[in-house]
């Protein structure tokens, strides 16, 4: 379980957002909306450990996050809004980068629903926008990590991309894993079908 009591950021006198509190129970997702430079980015990253500076508490499993908890310590996958991919690896490499066991049948199977499948030995410049945002879930739902934060990972791609990632977070993700999705579009939030937390 992720939970997010009083939690607050703010860069010197600004204050992007105060007293924020959630929970998100194991297997559940919420979707976490609000206007743009509200802050849900900024508080995606104190989830995942990449900014430390803040008020209030998180806690994961129990266990309170500190500045001696790195992000890799906090099993948390994390897909940005761009695709960030290793440019020196090809699209397999940075698959099965951070998989905590090298399994060449479920980079297959995960980049066949993806339709990347044939993209696996190219390398991130020569794939576009939408196949990179693809490229991107997959590595993080490879990483097999118990929470997966998405932050606006449909933003500026085509219906076919929008569809078939919309597909598969509902039929293989959703209900598996604990989800934080960052969205404004409402039609992501009535696919899925998840409790909607306005920051």
């Amino acid at each position: 379980m992720i939970a997010v009591k009083n939690v607050g950021k703010a860069y010197g006198a600004n204050t992007v957002f105060a007293d924020v509190s959630f929970t998100v129970e194991d297997q559940k997702g919420m979707f976490l909306t609000g206007a743009s430079g509200c802050g849900k980015t900024t508080l995606l990253r104190l989830i995942a450990g990449f900014d430390l500076d803040y008020t209030g508490e998180i806690r994961i499993d129990g266990r309170t996050m500190t500045e001696k908890i790195q992000p890799r310590e906090r099993d948390i996958a994390v897909v940005f809004q761009e695709p960030t991919l290793w440019n020196h690896m090809t699209i397999r490499k940075n698959l099965v980068y951070g998989m905590k066991q090298k399994d060449d049948e479920a980079v297959q199977k995960i980049a066949e629903k993806l339709e990347i499948a044939e993209l696996l030995d190219r390398y991130p410049e020569e794939i576009s926008g939408g196949q990179a945002k693809r490229a991107s879930l997959a590595r993080a739902l490879l990483a097999d990590k118990k929470y997966l934060l998405l932050d606006e990972p449909l933003s500026n791609v085509d219906r076919k991309t929008k569809d078939i990632i919309l597909d598969y977070l509902s039929e293989e993700v959703i209900g598996k894993k604990s989800v934080i999705y960052v969205t404004h579009d409402a039609e992501e939030m009535n696919r899925m079908k998840l409790d909607v937390l306005e920051l």
